[in-house]
């Protein structure tokens, strides 16, 4: 519910590195969701996109691996 702050279930980060890079205009660096004893999550986030049919500004964010393995 809230992608721009520290989750209340688990942690996150943002990753280092090239692939940290926002990929689209707007977005943020990469975010490393980590739950605990359940994977991870990789996102990005655009707090103010206009993409969308109606192109009114609105928070989307994109999910861009989800890892259910064992760290």
């Amino acid at each position: 519910m809230t992608p721009g702050q520290p989750p209340k279930v688990g942690t996150s980060s943002v990753m280092k590195g090239k692939h940290a890079a926002p990929k689209w205009p707007g977005y943020s660096k990469t975010i490393h969701y980590e739950i605990t004893g359940a994977g991870r999550i990789d996102y990005q986030f655009n707090p103010s996109s206009t993409e969308g049919m109606h192109g009114d500004p609105h928070d989307v964010v994109r999910i861009l691996s989800i890892d259910l393995g064992s760290h």
